[in-house]
């Protein structure tokens, strides 16, 4: 009532001062020459007049129109919403601009009327301004209406939200106001009540009749982008200010300090909890706010679109981590978790009439997301330690305990500053008392270092001991719930996080040497924080996972690959034989058995497969891409055996067993492989698999080397010495030049001719390599020495 009254006023005051202009221009020569300065000519009167009535006319029904519109929707989507929500859109800003220029336009009509009744003639200036306002208001509703019906979705009043939100945050960590308490509990007020409304927003979208594929997801992009932006000035606010909550703190009774529990014990009284500042009250509303309207997009069959949050939840949480907030960054990563989790096997990940690869593929990309926060929370904490090796933290500690401001600029972790601001304080008493400061410069380091050592150590801890159950537990869940494609997407981006894990370690042990350097043995507190045995071994869980992954392979088997979705064979055939190899190489016996003999079982189905997949192209091209599963597995048994020969153990004597039982009385199958074999060695186009195989080679060349384990030579006497006593190894030994053999050559001439005819032609490699073993067990060359067992 008062703003309108207020605009009444305003348009009186606007013809009186339209009028005062023109009086004055009418006097010039120029304005009395255009004529708009002067009233109408009596014969235009009643014309004016009716201009006038008109945009009363337009400006009243104007009105009616918007104030019917806002009951059709008041009435309807807001009849029974919190009262916030309702203010929410009744304080739209767009309507209050609209309804100033529909009143200033009834107000100026109905004052030049007045005027008109008193017996003055307004100038014709005064009646253009009329006119253009009511013109205005015509135009302004057509912008209005389809804003108003924007409003039927009730996500486009969360603008106004976000604006109050930046505001809060703005004056927590405003350098004026950040040692004001009332300010800051204003502020912390101004943010809940804020985040509140959010959560009536999400709730309302909830409502089977509101649900729609894109609101749930514009509420939870804008709720993430609060919590990035809030953690970029997390550091500016002060550890004990009135922003944070406040929860209960309760005494551990079985360590509680012997005084207290005597007071306690001869009063018969109970401490009351003590009242701490919780740091994470903002981003466990908002975790709490993600699960709600994750869950009201996926039920609103947002699909695609939800899955699309992946990428933005993985950017916030490893913005998290690299700032070391690694509490906040499982708040949120949580959320998505619980929800992503319950979806995945279901038809709620695609839109509702999804085809049927549609809603496996969006299965496959929920099972992926559950990793991928985790795998970018690995790259955050890598980030924040080569952030910590690249800065100067001594002066930074200095800056912090001399100037508040400096330590509110900086990115410290919320326990640091703490008690940095505790150091500070007790400085400047001391200064005031003592006259100058005596606590050293090497002992603000010291604990200012530890705590950051924490933190870094508490972060990585934090993201370790989630490893387990989003890697190894949710690929054992999906496989017993018979999604082993499910099973196996997980399990591949679970082999990334660990790779990312193994490969970034260094950095954060540098980081941890760099803060150890600033420990002083003369602290009263001279502990340190210890990295302890890590929650997991990345190499050895790499393997695992491989290990459980191979089994799934037979589930996964199809006929031919379908480009619309992800060849999860094929993908997970090349890790199992890479992981083969390694665990070969590695002396991890009994993973290698389990991936080899996966990779020796679909040895004839990945050749099918592939023949199927290249059914029309031309037939060198076939046989090129189809004897390479064959060739693997010979390869990868003649690796096995070398490294038997190397070491006197290992899985040859399995892998010979295996082969005996696949071989008994089937001499054509012999024949079989030796043709493929015989096919490749023919072959000088550069393929995959030879790539693959020179790769291996190089591998096993830089373990020889290691060894030092060298092609024999000649000795200044004139005679040869033998590089080992296995002749195998020997005629394998290091070349030299970064050239070294097919393995499956290895394995044709020690173990395959086995079962060939006697006049069976092994082809150049495997002959030249016979000859070579030969050699050395004739002891041609040699000083001596015993030969390997399969030698004997």
């Amino acid at each position: 009532m008062g703003q309108s009254l207020a605009t009444m006023a305003l348009a009186v005051a606007l013809v009186v001062a339209l009028e005062v202009v023109a009086l004055v221009l009418a006097g010039t020569d120029w304005g009395s020459a255009i004529g708009w300065f002067g009233p109408p000519d009596a014969s235009l009167q009643e014309t004016s007049s009716a201009l006038v009535a008109a945009a009363i006319g337009v400006g009243a029904t104007l009105l009616g129109l918007y104030y019917a519109t806002i009951g059709v929707i008041a009435s309807t989507i807001y009849k029974s919403v919190p009262g916030d929500v309702r203010e929410l859109f009744i304080a739209e800003r767009n309507s209050e601009a609209y309804l100033k220029i529909v009143i200033l336009t009834i107000g100026t009509s109905v004052a030049v009327l007045v005027a008109r009744v008193l017996g003055y003639a307004v100038a014709g200036m005064t009646l253009v301004v009329v006119g253009f306002l009511a013109a205005l208001a015509c135009v302004g509703l057509v912008v209005l209406a389809r804003r108003l019906f924007d409003y039927f979705d009730p996500s486009k009043l969360s603008s106004q939200l976000l604006g109050q939100i930046a505001d809060g945050i703005r004056e927590a960590t405003g350098s004026r106001t950040r040692a004001l308490p009332h300010r800051q509990s204003e502020a912390h007020y101004r943010v809940y009540s804020a985040l509140a409304s959010f959560r009536h927003l999400v709730d309302l979208l909830g409502h089977e009749e509101l649900r729609n594929a894109t609101a749930p997801m514009l509420l939870t992009r804008q709720l993430l982008g609060v919590v990035g932006n809030y953690s970029s000035w997390k550091y500016a606010i002060p550890t004990d200010s009135n922003w944070w909550d406040r929860v209960p703190s309760h005494s551990n009774w079985l360590t509680i300090d012997h005084s207290r529990l005597e007071l306690a014990l001869n009063a018969s009284v109970t401490y009351p909890p003590d009242l701490q500042p919780d740091y994470l009250w903002l981003e466990s509303t908002v975790a709490r706010l993600l699960r709600k309207s994750l869950q009201v997009g996926f039920q609103s069959q947002a699909g695609a679109n939800a899955l699309a949050i992946t990428e933005s939840i993985a950017d916030l949480v490893a913005n998290l981590a690299a700032r070391l907030q690694i509490d906040e960054a499982l708040a949120i990563e949580s959320a998505w978790d619980d929800v992503i989790r319950d979806v995945a096997m279901t038809s709620q990940v695609a839109e509702g009439d999804a085809p049927d690869y549609q809603i496996r593929i969006n299965q496959m990309a929920a099972a992926e997301s559950l990793v991928l926060p985790l795998t970018k929370m690995v790259l955050g904490l890598e980030y924040a330690a080569r952030s910590i090796m690249g800065r100067d933290l001594s002066e930074e500690f200095e800056a912090a305990i001399s100037d508040p401001n400096a330590l509110y600029r900086g990115h410290l972790p919320t326990l640091t500053r703490q008690m940095l601001e505790e150091f500070s304080t007790a400085i400047r008493r001391e200064t005031e008392a003592e006259g100058r400061r005596v606590t050293p410069r090497w002992w603000i380091d010291h604990f200012a270092a530890r705590s950051m050592a924490e933190a870094l150590l508490a972060t990585e801890s934090g993201v370790l001991q989630e490893v387990g159950r989003r890697t190894t537990a949710q690929v054992a869940q999906f496989a017993e719930q018979g999604r082993h494609d499910l099973a196996a997407v997980t399990g591949m981006a679970s082999l990334e996080l660990l790779s990312k894990i193994e490969t970034h370690a260094p950095t954060i042990r540098r980081a941890l040497t760099k803060l150890d350097g600033f420990r002083n043995d003369n602290a009263s507190v001279p502990q340190w924080p210890e990295r302890g045995a890590s929650v997991v071994d990345p190499r050895d869980a790499h393997t695992a996972m491989l290990a459980t992954l191979a089994a799934l392979l037979p589930e996964l088997r199809i006929k031919k690959f379908e480009p619309r979705e992800p060849d999860l064979y094929g993908q997970l055939y090349q890790f199992v034989v890479d992981g083969a190899f390694r665990a070969i190489l590695s002396g991890d016996r009994d993973r290698a058995f389990i991936l080899y003999r996966s990779a020796l079982l679909e040895m004839e189905p990945a050749r099918m497969r592939i023949l199927a997949d290249l059914e029309r192209h031309e037939t060198n091209t076939r046989v090129v891409f189809a004897v390479e599963p064959l060739i693997t597995a010979m390869d990868l048994a003649g690796y096995a055996l070398l490294m038997f020969e190397l070491d006197g153990k290992g899985i040859w004597p399995e892998i010979k067993s295996m082969w005996d039982a696949l071989l008994k009385d089937k001499r054509e199958v012999a024949e079989f492989l030796l043709t493929a074999a015989s096919f490749v060695d023919g072959t000088f186009a550069m393929t995959v698999g030879g790539l693959e195989r020179s790769r291996r080679s190089i591998e096993m060349e830089r373990i020889l080397e290691a060894r030092q384990i060298r092609r024999d030579e000649r000795t200044w006497d004139g005679s040869r010495w033998r590089p080992h006593e296995s002749a195998i190894v020997s005629a394998l030994a290091s070349h030299g030049y970064g050239i070294q053999d097919d393995l499956y050559a290895l394995f044709i001439a020690e173990y395959l001719v086995e079962h060939l005819a006697d006049d069976a032609k092994l082809g150049h490699k495997a002959d030249m390599l016979a000859d070579q073993i030969a050699r050395y067990r004739r002891g041609s060359g040699a000083s001596g020495g015993t030969q390997g067992e399969s030698d004997a």
